[in-house]
Formats: C-alpha cells, sequence, structure tokens
C-alpha cells in the first residue's frame, strides 16, 4: 500500500510540479525585468477616469502587485491627515480586486490552477468574482467619500523562485501521499459513512478542515480526491467552505497584524468589515454550487 500510495504521489508530482515551476519563474522574471511596476503605473490614470481620488488610485494600482506596498502608501496618507477613516475603509474594499489579481500570478496560476485543473479555473473565478464585488463596493463608496490625495512611489520586490518552488513541492508531496495512503487503506470510506447524515459530500468537509491548517495542503487534498472520483463541484465546496471556516483565524495570522501595525485600533476595523463582506459572499457562492 506504500509503494502504491508513492508510485501516485510520483505521477501526481510529474505531472504539476513542470508546470508550477515554469510558471513561478516567469512571474518572477517579469518582476525582476519591471513589467509589473510600469504595469501598476499605467494603471493610474486609467482608475482615476474611474472617479477615484489621486491617492486611491496609486493604492489600488500598488495593490495589483503589492498588497503590502498598497497598504503602506494609505498608512502614511492616513497618519498626515490627507484621508480619512471613511475614506481608508472604502479604498480597502476597492483593493479587494487588485489584492487577489497579486494572487493571480503568485499562487493560482502557479499552483491552483496546475494542480486542480478546471476545478482550480472554477475556484480562481469564485474568488475573483467574491472580489469584484467588494471592489465595486468601494468604488461606490469612495467616489462618495474620497478627497485629494497624494502622489506616491512603487516599490515592486521580485519574488524568490527557487524558494517557492521547494516549499510548494515539500507541501504536495506529503499532502498527497498521506491521501493515497489513507485511501488505500480505506479511510475515506469509513468517513463517508459516518457523516452520511450531512447534506454536503464528506470529502468535501475533509478539505475544509485541513484547509483550515493550510491552505496549500488543502488545495492538493482537493486533487487527490479529484483523482479519485470525486466531482469537481465538491472540491470547490470543500476550498470555499475551508475559507468560510478559517476566515478568523487567517485574519488574526495574516491580515489583522499588518493593519494594526499601519492603522492602530482603527485597523481592526478594516479587517473585520472585509472580513464579514468575504463571508457573506462565500456562503451565497456556496448555496449557488449546491444547485447544481
Amino acid at each position: 500500500m506504500i509503494e502504491k500510495a508513492a508510485y501516485s504521489t510520483a505521477i501526481f508530482l510529474l505531472k504539476t510540479l513542470p508546470i508550477v515551476a515554469i510558471a513561478i519563474y516567469f512571474v518572477s522574471y517579469t518582476i525582476k525585468k519591471g513589467y509589473m511596476e510600469r504595469f501598476a503605473h499605467f494603471l493610474q490614470p486609467m482608475l482615476k477616469k474611474f472617479g477615484v481620488n489621486e491617492i486611491a488610485a496609486v493604492s489600488v494600482a500598488a495593490c495589483f502587485i503589492s498588497p503590502t506596498a498598497s497598504y503602506s502608501i494609505l498608512s502614511q496618507a492616513w497618519r498626515e491627515g490627507r484621508v480619512d477613516g471613511r475614506e481608508i475603509i472604502a479604498i480597502s474594499f476597492l483593493n479587494s480586486f487588485p489584492s487577489v489579481f497579486s494572487h493571480l500570478y503568485a499562487y493560482f496560476i502557479p499552483f491552483v490552477i496546475p494542480v486542480l485543473g478546471f476545478a482550480g479555473i472554477v475556484y480562481t473565478s469564485i474568488r475573483f468574482a467574491v472580489a469584484i464585488i467588494k471592489s465595486a463596493f468601494g468604488l461606490i463608496l469612495s467616489r462618495k467619500w474620497g478627497n485629494d490625495g497624494v502622489r506616491a512611489d512603487l516599490d515592486i520586490k521580485p519574488i524568490s523562485p527557487r524558494e517557492n518552488i521547494v516549499r510548494i513541492a515539500t507541501i504536495m508531496a506529503v499532502t498527497y501521499f498521506a491521501v493515497s495512503l489513507a485511501s488505500e487503506y480505506g479511510l475515506f470510506g469509513r468517513v463517508d459513512e459516518s457523516l452520511a447524515f450531512l447534506p454536503l459530500n464528506p470529502n468535501a468537509l475533509a478539505i475544509a478542515g485541513i484547509e483550515f491548517f493550510n491552505i496549500r495542503a488543502a488545495v492538493v487534498l482537493a486533487a487527490g480526491f479529484i483523482d479519485k472520483g470525486l466531482h469537481w463541484k465538491w472540491a470547490v465546496i470543500g476550498l470555499i467552505l475551508g475559507n468560510i471556516i478559517s476566515f478568523s483565524t487567517r485574519a488574526v495570522k495574516h491580515s489583522l497584524p499588518m493593519h494594526v501595525a499601519m492603522f492602530g485600533k482603527f485597523g481592526v476595523k478594516i479587517v473585520l468589515l472585509n472580513s464579514i463582506a468575504t463571508l457573506v459572499l462565500d456562503v451565497i457562492f456556496v448555496i449557488l454550487l449546491l444547485q447544481l
């Protein structure tokens, strides 16, 4: 059984890891050559045509490449009194789409889509749909509350492709091997029987549970289930449910420390409002998927 699990893991890595590596190196190259930074500068005048002020346009343009750089710009403007709290909240919603876009070339294209295939495309599309809805809401608020802003420079750093590939390959290998081994021993069959009373596929719940601890491991787990016959719909639902279950934990671990460091107590309000909006939209998309 161990040999079978190891063999299936090797096949999985041979199919997906080369695509992941190529995508990561390509993204690193484009950032190193300054293409992404030029793209961000190109966006600024276009964004101003939507009726947002200069600081919002600069922040959104920066967020397409680096959310951290974007919020650093906002923090400086806020502390200097150039923008007020309401506008910061509006821009934080407006930044939803560019923030997800910044993960497109660092996470979705080099990892999620190659590993999950069609399910990865659907999941990525849903994440973008949630972000677009939030950004549209932020655009309305920004045009209503916006004040004159300040100009800021963009500073975009290249990622380390070798470090990313090693880390991702390790997670993929360990997780897929564990999934294959558990499947060989019939563990998932017993889980299915014990959770048959729930209106959700037990495998989707397993994906959601793993995502609470590690999103990349959950993606690989979903790929393993799909290889074993799980319908793509349940893989996507599992990943969204995992996002719902772990949204507060992620906020505490990632978003909250950065926002508190930059905005003090006001950062808690920014994170809370954005998290609630994401939670509501995720629930809506799960309901829609269950209708398929």
